[in-house]
């Protein structure tokens, strides 16, 4: 899983478009800091005991800095511990995780700098461009502007020696102008230092609980990025930089929040990715803090297992509630984009991502990492996505069930199958005995077995010179006659040459002669006592020879005319029989012919 911890709500700025409203109150500081080890150290070991692992521990607000120096160490210290205690495991997930990262705004990265080189800490910067823009909107919580500030440690940062990156939150107020943008790209990277290749852009969204902030401020929240506007931002950006020493950050960084790795691109994001508070709430992320629909439960109260299975069902009910949009459905990029992130969804109350656009762009202009599916493999994922996404959905559009035909409760039960029914009739038992017939051939003899009950599939070739005698129990020859005299060897020859024949229009074999000896006529077996009789088959095998075909298979049944009889008096009788012995039951042998 990919955990985000977030230490305390509490925000040292207060940015105009801040999607937690009022949830960045300080007052819980002291509480918040009291508690945040050992509610992150709670929550790793109930993981661990229930099998999950956090492969990536991050350290989100709120603002993380705001903790004292003392608590953040702790944190660091316990993450730094976690991950070397799981190393391997890690590093066969391929996520080798060694030390812990933050997201932070940078008021307070100076007096932390020494701590944060201490735990090799990666670092993400928040800032607004173009900068001009950060004056005026990510402000203390006050409302004063402390870009300079921001500047000095934007240059502290260029000289931090550990990971780190920068990303800008940006709404349509921002891309007002886009020159300035790319300017202050610039500046950061040639005047203070920082590379810009480790850089990415997001976009804000409607948050109600920032315009319920802001409205109280008696401000207007900010807009939302239109569609448009962010395409002007992609093609703007790529024009500036295409060529420059800043193209690798372009291609490889900027846009990542858009790219298929993103948990927003997840098939349901409920189900590896969540957010954990210092009280032991559990959400699904930043976007989803403090809404009721994308609350998962408690590490304190709840099991993991029930977290996860929340986790997993809320998500799915977002996207359900938004529905299936139709031009995702026909949409070759569906199984990168998987319609976009459920938080926003449900803030926007649309079913498809609010940067459709943009990533179309983004899979458009680089087809080899993001080829869009060819029209058959489109419909077979997005009937896919329907049915584990959105079931009512794809119930609704599936074509009218055929009339069909309740089939009966008991058909399945023990005492019905086959096996059962032969065990509880005796006659049953000898006609389908592994004992009852015994094939001579040359100086093999091979015990014949119902070919309803085989294991395995034997085949063997015969030829004009091959002696063939068959040896017969006696008494199969009373079973179900009541006067052997009366009763013959049955024998049936089959052809495996498929034949549609009957009133149920069956694929059979073809049926080629059948041959009856009476019981008085055979002889007493010279080779396995006075229990058997036999009788000498090759004379009849061979005298139809001409019926064998090259590299078709023949089929020899053999039976007794008055079991056969009771076969089908059987299937007649027992519907349970019927259904399972539908095919010749009898003791087979089968062969090829060769002239």
């Amino acid at each position: 899983m990919h955990l985000l911890y977030v230490p305390t709500l509490g925000c040292n700025l207060g940015c105009s478009y801040c999607y937690l409203g009022d949830q960045t109150t300080r007052k819980t500081l002291k509480q918040d800091a009291a508690r945040a080890t050992a509610t992150l150290r709670h929550a790793l070991e109930a993981f661990e005991a229930a099998g999950v692992l956090a492969f990536n521990v991050s350290l989100h607000g709120g603002e993380v800095t705001t903790m004292p120096p003392a608590v953040l160490e702790e944190l660091f210290t316990l993450i730094r511990g976690y991950y070397m205690g799981h190393f391997d495991a890690l590093s066969a997930l391929g996520q080798p995780k060694s030390v812990p990262h933050i997201k932070t705004n940078l008021y307070r990265f100076e007096p932390l700098y020494d701590l944060f080189v201490k735990h090799k800490v990666s670092i993400s910067a928040s800032i607004d461009l173009p900068l001009s823009m950060h004056a005026k909107h990510r402000t203390t919580r006050g409302g004063a502007s402390w870009l300079d500030k921001t500047l000095e440690n934007l240059r502290l940062l260029a000289r931090y020696p550990h990971a780190k990156k920068i990303s800008a939150t940006l709404c349509e107020e921002h891309l007002a102008d886009i020159p300035a943008i790319i300017e202050d790209i610039w500046f950061i990277h040639r005047e203070l230092g920082f590379d810009m290749n480790r850089f990415n852009v997001m976009f804000a969204f409607e948050s109600e609980l920032n315009e319920s902030h802001e409205v109280s401020k008696g401000k207007a929240p900010l807009t939302q990025a239109s569609p448009a506007k962010q395409m002007e931002l992609y093609r703007a950006l790529n024009e500036a930089f295409s060529g420059t020493e800043l193209e690798e950050g372009l291609r490889r960084h900027w846009f990542d929040e858009f790219k298929p790795s993103y948990c927003t691109s997840a098939f349901n994001c409920g189900e590896r990715f969540f957010l954990l508070q210092s009280d032991g709430s559990v959400y699904s992320c930043v976007r989803g803090q403090g809404l009721e629909e994308l609350h998962y439960g408690n590490v304190f109260t709840d099991s993991v297992e029930q977290i996860l299975a929340t986790g997993a069902r809320k998500v799915s009910a977002l996207h359900q509630a938004h529905g299936f949009d139709a031009s995702c459905q026909g949409c070759g990029h569906l199984r990168l984009c998987r319609t976009g992130c459920p938080a926003v969804k449900l803030q926007m109350k649309s079913a498809k991502s609010y940067t459709c656009d943009l990533q179309k762009a983004i899979y458009t202009d680089s087809p080899r990492s993001f080829p869009a599916d060819p029209p058959e493999a489109q419909q077979d994922y997005a009937r896919w996505y329907a049915r584990n996404m959105h079931p009512r959905l794809a119930f609704a559009e599936a074509p009218a069930p055929k009339p069909g035909v309740l089939l009966p409760n008991d058909l399945y039960e023990e005492k019905n199958t086959l096996l059962a029914l032969i065990e509880e009739d005796e006659t049953l038992k000898a006609l389908y005995s592994s004992e009852a017939f015994v094939l001579e051939m040359g100086d093999e003899r091979l015990p014949l077995s119902s070919q309803l009950l085989k294991r395995e599939r034997s085949l063997f070739t015969l030829t004009k010179e091959d002696r063939l005698r068959l040896h017969v129990r006696r008494d199969v020859f009373q079973k179900a006659c009541p006067e052997p005299i009366r009763n013959t060897l049955y024998l049936q020859m089959l052809r495996d040459t498929p034949v549609v024949y009957g009133d149920e229009k069956r694929t059979k074999q073809e049926h080629l002669f059948t041959y009856q000896l009476h019981f008085q006529c055979l002889e007493p077996s010279d080779t396995l006592g006075e229990e058997y009789v036999m009788a000498d088959l090759g004379g009849v095998l061979h005298l139809h020879r001409g019926l064998y075909l090259p590299g078709v298979t023949n089929n020899l049944f053999v039976t007794t005319q008055y079991l056969r009889e009771y076969h089908y008096q059987k299937q007649k009788n027992n519907a349970f029989y019927h259904i399972q012995a539908i095919n010749l039951p009898f003791q087979n042998f089968e062969f090829y012919y060769v002239p």
